[in-house]
């Protein structure tokens, strides 16, 4: 993704996720304990980093994700994912 594509909130981010993900990827997501997130971090959440501009000077999403560094960025972004998923907050 170019650098003027980058989303910079996370309503952006959260749908670029949605519309990217394959059904079988959306299943799984659906299905996954809210504790095993952690295990998307060197999977999915990589990808985010790279594809979302997180290493590369996105400042604005990671502070609009309420965090310090692109790692957690990352993660918020797929916790938002999995809670619009199933419906919570």
């Amino acid at each position: 993704m170019e650098q003027s594509e980058w989303p910079i909130t996370l309503d952006e981010a959260l749908k670029v996720c949605i519309l990217t993900m394959t059904d079988r990827e959306k299943f799984a997501l659906r299905n996954t304990p809210e504790d095993n997130l952690i295990y998307l971090h060197f999977g999915w959440a990589v990808n985010m980093r790279n594809e979302f501009g997180l290493w590369q000077g996105n400042e604005y999403l990671i502070k609009l994700c309420g965090v310090a560094n692109p790692d957690d960025a990352s993660m918020a972004i797929v916790r938002a994912v999995w809670r619009a998923f199933n419906n919570t907050r």
